[in-house]
């Protein structure tokens, strides 16, 4: 037997595992209401929302970023170095994101003032379109994020309101915030002339109508503006992003979103033109610093010049002396020759000074250290220790955007910088002391020299130094005017390592959300899940029956009928309509019995549950019904002593019956009523509550009782106490050829059941299922008569005491009285 069962359980499984599956389906078909409402629902806020969301639209462009060069520019050519444009593209992708970039294209965007417009169905930003401009005082602090609401009259004027709590001002000048006042009330309205000045003391400003103004337009739209701090402006443009288009290509896609087409074309290719030329801007640094050195030293030049010049001429038309005999012409010559060298040096001198003292105490700040190469100095060691300061200054400035000073690429590129620097500056020293010698030996030859000249008559000697004079001053000025050219012709030469490839288009721009499709989708699968989880869960928590397989997956006991429900509150359905379905619902059941018991006559059939309000009753009355009206003599006892409710369905007296026999107060005879439905038909009901109803169960006159009854009748129906709460029914087992357990579809407690069958199952007793109160969306269902009815017909009625399950069954009222048992017709037993 144990063989049997093991071998039935997993075949068992398999076609529970395909009934769930059929039983989902079946759930979710009889629930299709709930899907369909919730899906109508889904789909009217998806059009809510595609209607109503700000629409934001997404455009690109793309940046050629150069990694090296082919060899060298015209910077390189002409100066024999390459200032280390090695770009990384992940460094210059950060430049592109930076916030000082970003700032710098928001100020030439000239976005300060934004324009809002609200009409019938959204409020959307009016770039470039607004039917007015607003101009506003820049030497003067505005207030920022005040927003004023304009609406223009007939008579041509307009009239600003603004309503806020608390202010901030920002200096367009000095970009940055200066006095405001948090807590200030502000309810500012008035009526203004087109193109007058307006000072209310938190903004001066001055509105004047543009092209776009139409009278008949502007009258149906609620406009209004304020004013943006450029941090703000930074914080809402940042909405863009730059990746490369794939890991072999040195190019960056610029890929922008904002809820203005117009405006972020501006802004996408404004950032990208603005990087490149920020490139150029630092390729150019160096020959602008050398320029600005050369001018500088050209300022002091230019007066001793205009000066020795002066007196050149003056002392020759004082003299009347124009030229230098022989000798004095030697002397001079060898001197200018001398002198012009000196001149080289000295300036050459100064750029190493200069050079030495930006090291020891501006370190800090190799970027704009000026090149040696550029004025002429072709020293291959500082030029290369220069261009490697300036190359590690560089990339450390970039990497900066993304990292901090402690990251270890940081921290490696401070140590190769100070490495570089004290190499730098030990070397300047040198070449600082060398040309310091230099000058020296060039100023003792020029001694000599001038020792020989004195030699020479007073006026030639005051001839020659006044020669001498102008010309070394005009020898450092040509000198310093052609490294200016050439610093000029470099920094004319330089064009962007980086170029932009395309331009963001507004017929490249498209809408990235509301996704009108997507939206939809997703509301129609929100719309199908909810009541899928809905129905999931209430199924997953439920912990009553639900159908005949939960039945099936907790007992081996056979099920030989099933009830269904039904909107009829006649507990005799099988008496006043036999006919009905219900009633083709206990004759199946009828021959079940037949079947298990054999066609014995007489036979004794038990019914039971494991609590109340399952329907005992009910069908003890219709099992007893449909023998009686087979022509059967049948007796229905009312066992359940301790809560008498039988005699109230037949509307007999319950003032003598089985207790009393039992207690032998009464004869048989005295306790058996006719049911006054069914002529073969008799009753006999519980009788007045005894203190002992076990012991009455269990005495030898109850023995005596059965034994009388089946003299008399064909079939005895026994209605007993539920099998969960008391031993009554297990005591009357005795007594049975058939019991029958009675479980309700929505009531019987699956963990209870289970327990209490499995407790049945290990004492070897036989029972019989039937399955009440099925509703019809539960089977797979028929036709019959013209309405449908679930799988196994009918409908199994329950009635009675009106207690939560397997609660207070021997239970009182709050008076300590015995609750009264009305008669009524509830869905319990």
């Amino acid at each position: 037997m144990a063989n049997e069962k093991q071998a039935y359980i997993p075949q068992q499984a398999k076609e529970e595992e395909g009934f769930d599956i059929k039983n989902l389906i079946f759930t979710a078909i009889h629930h299709w209401y709930l899907f369909a409402a919730f899906v109508v629902v889904a789909l009217a806020i998806g059009f809510v929302v595609n209607r109503y969301s700000t629409k934001v639209y997404q455009t690109s462009g793309t940046v050629l970023i150069k990694e090296g060069r082919g060899g060298y520019d015209a910077t390189a050519i002409m100066t024999t170095m390459n200032f280390g444009n090695m770009q990384n593209i992940d460094n210059e992708i950060a430049v592109l994101k930076s916030y000082s970039l970003t700032d710098r294209v928001v100020k030439k965007m000239g976005i300060e003032v934004t324009y809002m417009g609200k009409g019938r169905v959204a409020t959307v930003e009016m770039y470039k379109s607004a039917p007015y401009h607003v101009e506003f005082e820049r030497s003067v602090p505005q207030a920022v994020g005040l927003v004023y609401e304009i609406a223009f009259l007939d008579n041509g004027n307009f009239t600003l309101h603004a309503e806020r709590e608390g202010y901030s001002k920002y200096d367009f000048i000095l970009c940055q915030s200066v006095e405001g006042n948090a807590t200030e009330k502000i309810d500012f309205t008035g009526e203004f002339k087109e193109g007058e000045w307006i000072d209310n003391g938190y903004n001066r400003i001055r509105i004047t109508k543009t092209e776009f103004f139409n009278p008949n337009s502007v009258g149906n739209m609620k406009m209004t503006f304020w004013l943006n701090s450029y941090p703000s402006l930074v914080a809402r443009m940042s909405s863009f992003s730059v990746s490369p288009i794939s890991k072999q290509a040195s190019v960056a896609s610029v890929v922008t979103k904002g809820t203005d087409k117009k405006k972020i074309v501006d802004f996408t290719n404004l950032l990208m033109n603005e990087y490149v030329a920020r490139g150029l801007e630092q390729k150019n640094l160096v020959s602008e610093n050398t320029i600005e050195f050369i001018d500088n030293e050209l300022g002091g030049i230019q007066e001793s010049l205009s000066q020795a010049e002066t007196e050149l001429k003056d002392f020759r038309q004082q003299n009347d002396l124009m030229n230098l005999d022989l000798q004095a012409n030697q002397i001079y010559t060898n001197l200018r020759a001398l002198e012009k060298e000196r001149a080289e040096m000295t300036v050459n001198l100064k750029i190493y000074k200069r050079m030495q003292d930006y090291i020891k105490y501006q370190i800090d700040d190799p970027e704009n250290l000026a090149a040696p190469s550029t004025m002429g100095i072709a020293d291959p060691l500082l030029n290369q220790l220069t261009a490697d300061l300036v190359t590690l200054a560089q990339t450390k400035a970039t990497k900066m955007l993304t990292l901090t000073e402690q990251h270890p690429e940081i921290v490696k590129l401070n140590e190769q910088i100070v490495t570089t620097k004290r190499t730098l500056l030990e070397n300047i020293n040198n070449i600082v002391n060398n040309a310091q010698m230099g000058i020296n030996e060039i100023d003792r030859r020029i001694g000599s020299l001038e020792a020989e000249s004195r030699q020479l008559p007073g006026k030639q000697q005051q001839l020659i130094n006044y020669q001498r004079n102008f010309d070394f001053t005009d020898d450092t000025y040509k000198y310093l005017m052609q490294r200016r050219a050439e610093a000029q012709i470099l920094r004319a030469s330089n064009t962007p390592d980086n170029e932009v490839l395309d331009e963001a288009r507004l017929e490249r721009t498209y809408l990235v959300a509301p996704r009108t499709s997507m939206n939809y989708l997703i509301a129609i699968v929100i719309g199908l899940l909810i009541p899928a989880l809905y129905l999931f869960l209430k199924n997953f928590f439920n912990t009553t029956v639900s159908d005949r397989k939960d039945v099936e997956k907790l007992t081996h006991y056979p099920i030989i009928g099933q009830v269904a429900q039904t909107s009829s509150k006649d507990p005799l359905l099988v008496v006043n309509n036999p006919k009905s379905p219900i009633s083709e619902s206990f004759r199946s059941i009828r021959t079940n019995i037949e079947f298990i018991t054999q066609s014995k006559v007489p036979c004794t059939v038990l019914v039971t549950g494991d609590v109340q309000s399952i329907g005992k009753t009910f069908n003890s009355i219709n099992i007893a019904s449909i023998y009686a009206l087979y022509g059967k003599k049948t007796v229905l006892l009312g066992f359940d002593m301790r809560k008498p409710k039988l005699y109230q369905e037949f509307g007999l007296s319950n003032s003598i019956g089985l207790s009393n026999y039992l207690s032998n107060k009464d004869s048989l005879d005295n306790i058996i009523q006719p049911s006054g439905k069914i002529p073969t038909l008799d009753l006999i009901t519980s009788g007045p509550i005894p203190p002992n109803p076990s012991e009455l169960i269990a005495s030898t006159k109850c023995d005596e009782l059965f034994a009388e009854l089946k003299e008399r009748y064909d079939y005895i129906i026994i209605d007993t106490p539920p099998i969960g709460l008391v031993t009554d029914a297990l005591l009357l087992m005795r007594h049975s050829d058939a019991n029958i357990f009675i479980v309700r579809q929505g009531v019987t407690n699956k963990n209870a059941f289970g327990s209490i069958i499995k407790d049945l199952e290990d004492r070897d007793m036989k029972f019989n299922i039937v399955v009440n109160g099925l509703q019809a969306e539960k089977g797979y269902g028929y036709r019959y008569g013209g309405k449908k009815y679930g799988y196994g017909y009918g409908y199994g009625y329950g009635y009675g005491y009106g207690y939560g399950y397997g609660s207070d069954y021997y239970g009182e009222s709050e008076n300590g009285d015995k609750k009264r048992h009305h008669h009524h017709h509830s869905k319990k037993d």
